[in-house]
């Protein structure tokens, strides 16, 4: 299979180069560096930081919780000859938030958006001995920045911030023509699927060589004359292998760009047959009914941030979903490392991969910089089976009221389904839905009340959504009509167990009063489970959180991943309620 350590496991070139480890790295509070410029003369005293970890974090050797808004980064680096005989590019997994970047004094452009990729073509401008800079800024005003918090001192649900580099650096060598990406569009019915692949560069005279593997077989060769961009293939698989949680699997896939029978460049990845829809008001995966059960994700890391110590620690994440007896879960304002979407695929994890909208306004001004960063997640996490839908906001209640902010939302959904028509989308979770949404979802807290009192206020929600009463719980617009769509309790939970304390400097939040121990837990668990799956209309469930991030301690695991309460307890509450 794939090498996870590569920065993106979907889509690997075989000539590659990280960037990763010690850069020299400088704060610019009073904003002199430009008019200085530092990114000829260098960085005046510059300490040490270990990247991709933000300043923030303790991996990154300096952890400093107070507020940078301006910092600078700069890497000296040795590229072989042979790794630049033909094109070099050089790319960014994500960069928080208005990234400005050189390579060898040369100003090579900006990238706005603290979540998405970004990358350059450097041919031009790299040799063997190199140095690159980056100013990065991060004034935390009206932007997206999920669950961070732009206050010194973090509290509630909102946590530390993470400025700069959080992702892979790296470097790829490719042709004059080189494939830029690829979309696997799978289809289920025919067996089959259809690929995009999109190409740069001089692109007469080549062929697209396409090979698909399943385990070490392979099943698929065939070349097409590039005549257009992207070109499209369609093909129909002998073997067919459906993704889902219980069967994950994955075929590989190799394309190669050809010129008078040389290779010019050639990429890897992977992709899952399967389809997601809706089916008598139930979530359908492959066509067949799929309760979810869910926990919900932050990707929080209590030496890192939002940066995984490690692979390892993202596929540890992933198998601690699988061992509650959950299915997937709801990455939550953070769209995350591929690697970790790599892991979710591989395991068969289901994921609803969540906007950063929390930070930003619903003012017009914003929409167009916040879809360039929507619409980049999604071209990037395209192919990841895992991934069966875009949340792009959540809990925006002002949509109820103000026009703008409708229009917002709405707007942004309108290009989501556009962009990709083969999965869910749930328009703004919690609420307020608007009508553009495949699912329907709920937040409620009030399970610490009893099992009779939760059980009638959801049954309560249901009805809402159905008949508009009573209508003090709504959670639609008011000319919203209730078609049939899934709906599922996306929130809820959120308790903490007394004893636990904070592993970092954080008041304690929880909702609802905290359990004594981990059997009044279970007690509260089992009851609470009960009362959602005797609401039948109920698709699925998301608890309120898969592990404690800094002060909010309502997890199944603390910060840094000790269980609190026994999975296997866990597990078996899901099966002996019957989902």
């Amino acid at each position: 299979m794939l090498d996870v350590e590569v920065p993106r496991p979907d889509f690997v070139r075989r000539t590659w180069m990280s960037l990763e480890g010690l850069w020299d790295f400088s704060f610019d509070d009073n904003d002199i560096g430009l008019s200085r410029k530092w990114f000829l003369n260098g960085l005046p005293e510059p300490v040490k930081i270990r990247v991709p970890y933000p300043f923030q974090s303790r991996l990154s050797g300096i952890g400093d919780e107070s507020i940078h808004n301006i910092v600078w980064y700069c890497k000296t680096f040795k590229v072989r000859e042979d790794f630049r005989q033909a094109r070099v590019l050089l790319k960014f997994g994500a960069v928080d938030y208005k990234a400005m970047v050189w390579l060898n004094g040369k100003y090579l452009g900006e990238h706005v958006g603290g979540y998405s990729p970004f990358s350059f073509d450097v041919t031009d401008y790299i040799s063997c001995e190199n140095t690159l800079v980056l100013r990065v800024e991060d004034f935390h005003g009206d932007q997206a920045r999920g669950k961070q918090d732009p206050r010194l001192k973090p509290s509630g649900c909102t946590y530390m911030r993470t400025t700069g580099i959080w992702q892979p650096v790296w470097l790829e060598s490719c042709g004059d023509a080189w494939i830029d990406r690829f979309q696997v569009f799978p289809d289920v019915k025919s067996k089959g699927f259809q690929l995009y692949a999109y190409v740069k560069g001089r692109i007469n005279g080549l062929k697209l060589r396409l090979k698909v593997f399943l385990a070490e077989a392979e099943l698929i060769n065939l070349t097409q004359e590039v005549e257009e961009n992207p070109i499209r293939i369609s093909a129909e698989l002998p073997e067919v292998c459906l993704w889902s949680p219980e069967e994950p699997d994955l075929y590989t896939i190799e394309l190669s760009i050809e010129k008078n029978g040389a290779v010019v460049d050639d990429v890897r990845g992977y992709f899952g047959l399967r389809s997601v829809s809706v089916v008598n008001g139930k979530i359908a995966l492959n066509d067949k009914p799929i309760y979810l059960k869910f926990a919900l994700d932050q990707g929080f890391f209590p030496d890192g941030l939002y940066a995984a110590p490690n692979v390892e620690a993202l596929r540890r994440d992933v198998e601690a979903v699988k061992k509650l007896g959950l299915n997937g879960v709801r990455k939550h304002q953070k769209p995350e490392d591929p690697r970790y979407f790599y892991w979710c695929d591989k395991l068969g994890v289901l994921v609803w991969e969540e906007m950063p909208d929390w930070g930003m306004s619903l003012e017009y001004k914003n929409l167009n910089s916040f879809w360039n960063e929507v619409e980049a997640v999604i071209i990037r996490d395209f192919n990841h089976p895992s991934i069966i839908a875009w949340v792009p906001f959540n809990e925006r209640e002002s949509v109820g009221r103000n026009i703008e902010h409708r229009r917002f939302v709405e707007e942004i959904c309108l290009r989501i389904k556009r962009l990709d028509p083969t999965r869910l989308l749930v328009d703004n979770s919690g609420y307020i839905h608007v009508g553009s949404t495949d699912v329907i979802d709920i937040h409620d807290y009030s399970g610490w009340k009893g099992y009779k009192y939760f059980k009638n206020v959801l049954l309560k929600r249901i009805q809402s959504l159905k008949t508009g009463e009573p209508k003090e719980l709504r959670i639609t617009v008011e000319d919203f009509k209730y078609s049939d769509q899934p709906i599922v309790l996306s929130e809820w939970g959120g308790w903490g167990i007394k004893g636990f304390r904070p592993i970092v400097d954080r008041e304690v939040y929880v909702y609802g009063p905290p359990v004594a121990d981990e059997c009044e837990f279970l007690t509260r668990y089992r009851e609470n489970i009960k009362a959602i799956r005797e609401c039948e209309t109920l698709a699925g469930f998301c608890y309120t959180q898969l592990y404690d991030v800094e002060g909010e301690l309502n997890g199944y695991m603390t910060y840094d991943r000790k269980w609190k309460v026994d999975p296997e307890q866990i597990a078996k509450i899901h099966g002996t309620i019957g989902f």
